[in-house]
């Protein structure tokens, strides 16, 4: 596969530069990230900040035009481009394996340190008086009207 690149444009606004190009490939059409790997290393850049927009194939022809967003940063990438569904998925699945990976890591390798838990002390305690109950005068009942009478 052969990469020309035909005109580059700087946009400060976006922190990017915006490639235009052709390629030159036999057999099927390249896919995204081959282009991006061949990209990366004519640019001297991270494939991760190059974004392929548009792969343009010619019928009949071995060759193909392409568009790409090349940007200065990864904060100035999450900033423009916008995640769709897959990518969403893709990046959830990726954690998930990450997650599991850490937990079965964790379980094979013998824990080396023991929690060692430290006293608790204790507070010195306050001996409180109990309070008397206060006598309250008892509503008279029926039984004691009727004794009065």
């Amino acid at each position: 596969m052969e990469l020309e690149i035909k005109e580059k444009q700087e946009n400060k606004l976006l922190n990017r530069l915006e490639v235009k190009g052709t390629l030159t490939f036999e057999g099927a059409t390249p896919s995204n990230e081959q282009i991006r790997d061949s990209l990366a290393s004519t640019l001297n850049k991270d494939k991760e900040l190059i974004i392929m927009k548009h792969i343009y194939s010619k019928f009949s022809y071995q060759e193909a035009e392409f568009l790409a967003f090349v940007y200065d940063n990864q904060e100035a990438r999450d900033k423009t481009e916008i995640i769709t569904k897959h990518l969403k998925k893709k990046a959830e699945e990726e954690t998930k394996k990450k997650a599991e990976e850490a937990e079965a890591t964790a379980e094979a390798a013998p824990k080396e340190e023991e929690k060692v838990e430290e006293p608790v002390k204790e507070e010195p305690k306050v001996e409180e008086k109990p309070e008397a109950p206060e006598e309250t005068p008892a509503a008279p009942t029926e039984e004691t009207k009727e004794n009065k009478e």
